[in-house]
């Protein structure tokens, strides 16, 4: 199952949000498989720009900046998920934060493929600070779980995924 984790840092000042949006967006060199929510479609840097224009907004370019998420996909499910379907997920995922402008981009530069996610903390709607419990986080990772293992087995040949539907009508069952 593919794991979403939010990563414990504190992105207090600009020069860490800019930082973090151009490392989920910008490797290497060349810019990744991204996507936005709430945010439009271009240059790093403006998509920033647009992140930082909504705090100054609302006058909270003083608070925490951003927050972290990784998804990331085991080998098993390499074989299916590509790229693309990574995309394809981050953009359901970035739908769990529907007041929030998101940025992700898709990383294949290590042994296993995922998904940076930067999340403003300043919602876009009301300016009201992101605030998630760990009741909540949990919540919402395992609503990422199924997001991404449906997105999984529909990626699996029809042989394999009548398999794991019999399976799992065998486990209710049995």
């Amino acid at each position: 199952m593919p794991i979403f984790k939010a990563v414990n840092e504190c992105y207090k000042g600009e020069r860490d949000f800019r930082n973090l949006v151009f490392y989920s967006v910008y490797k290497n060199g060349t810019v990744n498989l991204c996507g936005a929510q709430a945010v439009l479609m271009g240059d790093v840097q403006g998509m920033y720009r647009q992140m930082m224009d909504v705090k100054k907004y609302f006058h909270k370019e003083n608070s925490r900046q951003a927050l972290h998420y990784i998804l990331s996909f085991s080998e098993e499910e390499e074989n299916y998920i590509k790229p693309m379907e990574a995309l394809r997920i981050g953009y359901a995922v970035a739908a769990c934060f529907p007041k929030w402008q998101v940025v992700f981009g898709v990383h294949e530069d290590t042994d296993n493929l995922h998904v940076h996610f930067v999340v403003n903390c300043t919602s876009f709607v009301d300016g009201k600070a992101f605030g998630m419990s760990l009741v909540q986080l949990m919540e919402r990772q395992k609503y990422v779980g199924i997001l991404a293992e449906h997105c999984y087995e529909m990626s699996l040949p029809i042989e394999e995924r009548r398999k794991r539907m019999f399976q799992r009508i065998e486990g209710i069952a049995g």
